[in-house]
């Protein structure tokens, strides 16, 4: 085996001064989300949770300086390793929170947690911008954000920043360094989901004992014990009897958080002397979805479920009298 010679090019040097103040593999710490505990409302402020601090002076120099520059540190590795402790915390949390709603549910909340639009919005939420370093063909990220006429790579920039941000936190401290992140991100979180939160935190509250772990999809359609479809059923079917699930147009074309199609159900009934008789109507991401909203706004129309369920009480106790009376008369 031949030693490796004791010298170095200038392209070698230029890569060990480009990433002198970047983590090192041997100091990264292992991720433990024994502290990821579900959402309550408590953990919902008005206020933007306080910055932890980044410990090292070249990670927190790193963090704000664009690959573009050329020379010294920049946040490339950093925004690379904060993106992967993002999403494996928006995970841990959503996975304790929402343990009720489906894979996809659950996916489509992680999305609008860890995507560019909104760390970007995080960015500006804590006025980074005033450290960001820039190459010169951008300008300073104080004229990218008056100008806006790169507005894609400018939320690329300030959500790599943000991202970057989150690895320096944990790479500079350690000991406590995850724990930080996750408190902060958990609080700064909240605030953006808290509509679900709520809704979840209800759902968990009214759980019977024992299931505490089931709560309610971020969307509020499912609840513990049986679905709003299988309630309203339960009140209203017997032979004879239609509840009609039908799409209709949506007033919204696509949710305003993650920009995707959203599709409105509503739910007719007939039969209980009704035709077409409208109960309710939802609008999700998901058809399925919606189709649960709209049996859960018929269900809270307390009124005319009661109404409807007195009807399949005397029907049904008229059908067992007839059914007893006919064994009589064939026992006789």
């Amino acid at each position: 085996m031949t030693k490796r010679p004791n010298s170095s090019t200038k392209e070698d040097q230029g890569q060990r001064k480009r990433h002198h103040g970047e983590a090192s593999s041997t100091s990264l710490p292992i991720p433990d989300l024994s502290t990821a505990t579900p959402w309550s409302s408590s953990d919902i402020s008005s206020e933007l949770p306080p910055l932890p601090r980044i410990l090292d002076p070249e990670l927190e120099l790193a963090v704000f300086s664009h690959p573009g520059i050329g020379h010294g540190p920049n946040y490339e590795r950093l925004e690379w390793l904060g993106d992967a402790y993002i999403e494996m915390i928006a995970t841990a949390l959503i996975f304790q929170t929402f343990g009720f709603a489906s894979a996809g549910r659950n996916s489509q909340v992680r999305e609008q947690l860890v995507r560019n639009v909104t760390l970007a919005k995080y960015f500006m939420q804590y006025k980074m911008e005033k450290r960001a370093r820039l190459p010169s063909d951008l300008g300073t990220m104080e004229e990218m954000m008056r100008t806006r006429t790169k507005p894609k790579e400018l939320t690329k920039i300030q959500g790599d920043i943000f991202e970057a941000y989150v690895a320096a936190v944990v790479v500079s401290d350690p000991v406590n360094g995850v724990v930080a992140v996750i408190a902060w991100l958990k609080s700064l979180w909240a605030r953006t989901i808290k509509d679900q939160i709520k809704q979840a935190e209800k759902s968990r509250k009214s759980a019977p004992s024992g299931q505490g772990f089931q709560s309610t999809a971020p969307g509020g359609t499912s609840v513990n014990g049986a679905l709003p479809k299988e309630q309203l059923a339960q009140i209203l079917i017997v032979k004879g009897i239609l509840l009609r699930y039908e799409d209709v147009p949506s007033k919204e074309k696509k949710d305003k958080d993650l920009g995707l199609p959203l599709f409105t159900v509503a739910i007719y009934l007939d039969g209980w002397g009704e035709s077409n008789k409208f109960l309710g109507s939802g609008t999700a991401l998901q058809k399925k979805e919606a189709g649960q909203k709209a049996a859960a706004m018929a269900l809270e129309n307390k009124k005319l479920m009661a109404f409807y369920g007195d009807k399949k009480k005397a029907f049904l106790a008229a059908q067992k009298a007839l059914s007893e009376a006919n064994e009589s008369k064939a026992s006789t």
